[in-house]
């Protein structure tokens, strides 16, 4: 049973609502991802922190911020074996950098991401929204 038989005390949790956020964290796992966000955990870190401020803002945050905390640092990534500059017993030099130019493009790019929730508050509503690539073809 989803809720107590009793008349004591009502649930925290009530089913339906459990229910309900199930079928919207598909939906916000897509939106994610569509935005950027395609680390797993991104949807439950944004949930999280939507359920405990109600504002989508912050939430979104939150959820870039686990990305990032997720990705790590640049230089977290180190040689295996005892000789970076051995094929047989680690990697190369050239494919330790690499592999640390991949990840700081990629933390880059997810901390140039633009938070969907936060342009509202600073362009006028008229305004045409644009991305990255068509305000440098602009330019």
């Amino acid at each position: 049973m989803d809720q107590p038989a009793s008349k004591t005390q009502p649930s925290a949790h009530p089913a339906d609502e459990i229910r309900q956020q199930r079928n919207i964290a598909v939906i916000l796992r897509t939106h994610l991802q569509n935005q950027g966000l395609d680390m797993p955990g991104c949807d439950t870190a944004y949930m999280a922190a939507y359920w405990a401020t109600r504002d989508c803002e912050k939430s979104w945050e939150a959820a870039r911020r686990h990305q990032l905390v997720m990705l790590g640092d640049a230089l977290d990534i180190v040689p295996t074996g005892r000789d970076a500059r051995s094929d047989r017993s680690g990697m190369t030099s050239t494919e330790l950098q690499r592999r640390r130019d991949a990840r700081q493009e990629s933390i880059d790019r997810v901390r140039g991401l633009a938070n969907p929730f936060a342009v509202d508050s600073l362009l006028p509503a008229d305004q045409i929204l644009r991305g990255n690539a068509d305000l440098e073809r602009a330019a």
